[in-house]
């Protein structure tokens, strides 16, 4: 168990994401890596199937982009389309929880906007109303990653407490440092 479950130390969080490593590193592109600050974080990488592209697609994802080099259209629109999905664990010192942060590429490298990320990862609609319910503007929002200073999206960890003090007892399961990280990404899983 952790010493105020289910909040974390600094400590416990790095002991929690190195236990997900040896547990789940030999099955999944996973590893632990230490910031500039010296903070650890988990780094996980997926590859991602996107679909079929479309040229609507391709217009919405560079609409945002300022200056986009229109040059840079034709290898954005194969007829099928693959990427990289990065998701890095956090630790949040404010809320004293993992946080969760993500990032879509195509293998273009262009880098995928909030709105689409959303529509593709989150398919089923009751989360996606849950996510539309938190306040300001959903649970899925984009800041600065803390460790890496760069924008990434990210989960809002508003109720990350709530839900894991909840769900834990109600499975009959003991979070432990152990099995944190994997609980609480069996969780928040639903959302990304």
């Amino acid at each position: 168990m952790t010493s105020d479950f289910p909040f974390l130390t600094r400590s416990e969080f790095g002991n929690c994401i190195e236990e997900f490593e040896r547990a789940y590193g030999a099955v999944v592109d996973v590893e632990v890596r230490q910031s500039r600050g010296s903070h650890t974080y988990l780094s996980i990488h997926k590859p991602l199937f996107l679909g079929q592209n479309n040229d609507d697609a391709v217009d919405s994802d560079i609409e945002d982009v300022e200056d986009a080099d229109p040059a840079h259209l034709d290898t954005v629109c194969p007829t099928l389309e693959y990427g990289r999905i990065e998701y890095h664990v956090v630790y949040s010192a404010s809320w004293r929880v993992p946080v969760l942060y993500v990032r879509v590429h195509t293998n273009a490298g262009v880098e995928m906007d909030c709105t689409r990320v959303t529509d593709m990862l989150v398919t089923d609609s009751k989360v996606r109303g849950a996510m539309d319910a938190v306040e300001f503007g959903g649970a899925l929002g984009i800041q600065d990653h803390p460790e890496l200073n760069e924008p990434f999206m990210y989960l809002h960890p508003c109720h990350t407490a709530t839900l894991l003090r909840a769900v834990a007892p109600a499975r009959g399961v003991e979070i432990d440092q152990r099995n944190y990280i994997s609980s609480w990404l069996s969780l928040t899983g639903a959302a990304v």
